[in-house]
């Protein structure tokens, strides 16, 4: 019989208190802040990195799991008699943790030859936050049901091929900071007042669409939900930052729209608010067309 551990890293947004609720186990990315090195989610929360950011000097930065790491977590799992390790993290566009992963995955195998016959699937979310943590959460109740675990391999890709995921900055200093726009760009969009709606395509974040005046972003991104969601599937998830303003108008205008309510209605983690600030709002949901391409499984 299968014993199936979901797997991912703490870029995914999800809480220590949705880890104990679903029984998806968190790896916690390092982060570093002005030369002083914290852990995510055990000694740094989103609120406390909003108010670094708000004042720090120099931005903080996160670093990626090493393939030690990986293998010393798949090592527990195996000895704990999971049969089936399914894991996703990090967008490997944007960081090397899931090369790590890779790498451990082979290194377990390699020094523990008695684990033969656990089977461990790497899934590249090719996204951030709860574009991969959503999915899991939706997975993790699956398996609860008693699915197996290539239907839940199956299930994520589908999932990841309909994937919508929206956020909106509401100011550009962070992107240009981390180099994610020019310093021209970034003074011509604060010059207009153009608040950018980002999203992902194959792993890469481009701009959905450029906003004129914050009065206009939720709006926005309501039309994305009610153009692009699941008519079967209107469940979605809310992510917001230091602000929940725009979070709750989002909700109110779907909840007007057809009743729904948020799925889970989180906070933006160290991951994105690194480079898109302490004031941003997000949306993502499932798609009524299979569109976006997918990592094979690894």
């Amino acid at each position: 019989m299968e014993k199936i551990l979901l797997l991912t890293d703490s870029a995914s947004d999800l809480t220590p208190e949705d880890e104990a609720r679903t029984g998806i186990r968190v790896l916690n990315l390092p982060v570093s802040v002005e030369g002083k090195e914290y852990t995510d989610r055990v000694d740094l929360t989103p609120d406390e990195m909003y108010q670094i950011l708000n004042t720090c000097k120099e931005l903080p930065t996160t670093a990626h799991l090493n393939m030690v790491d990986f293998a010393e977590a798949f090592q527990k799992a195996a000895e704990e008699g999971y049969t089936d390790i399914i894991y996703m993290g990090l967008n490997s566009h944007g960081s090397a943790t899931y090369q790590s992963a890779l790498l451990g995955k082979k290194l377990f195998y390699e020094h523990l030859p008695q684990y033969a016959d656990v089977k461990i699937h790497l899934l590249d979310s090719l996204s951030y936050s709860y574009g991969y943590g959503y999915p899991l959460v939706l997975a993790a109740a699956r398996r609860d049901q008693g699915a197996a675990a290539a239907e839940l391999v199956d299930f994520i890709q589908d999932f990841l091929r309909r994937r919508e995921l929206y956020f909106a900055m509401y100011t550009l200093q962070f992107a240009k900071r981390s180099g994610r726009i020019g310093a021209a760009a970034s003074f011509v969009g604060e010059m207009l007042e153009l608040k950018p709606v980002m999203t992902f395509e194959g792993g890469d974040n481009i701009t959905a669409a450029k906003v004129r005046g914050e009065k206009n972003v939720v709006p926005r991104l309501f039309e994305y939900y009610k153009e692009n969601h699941d008519p079967g599937c209107p469940n979605y998830v809310l992510l917001q930052g230091e602000d929940p303003q725009p979070a709750q108008e989002l909700q109110a205008l779907i909840e007007a729209y057809n009743g729904q309510k948020p799925d889970m209605l989180g906070k933006m983690g160290v991951c994105v608010a690194i480079n898109a600030g302490p004031r941003i709002v997000g949306i993502s949901f499932r798609g009524k067309d299979a569109c976006h391409a997918v990592g094979e499984e690894q």
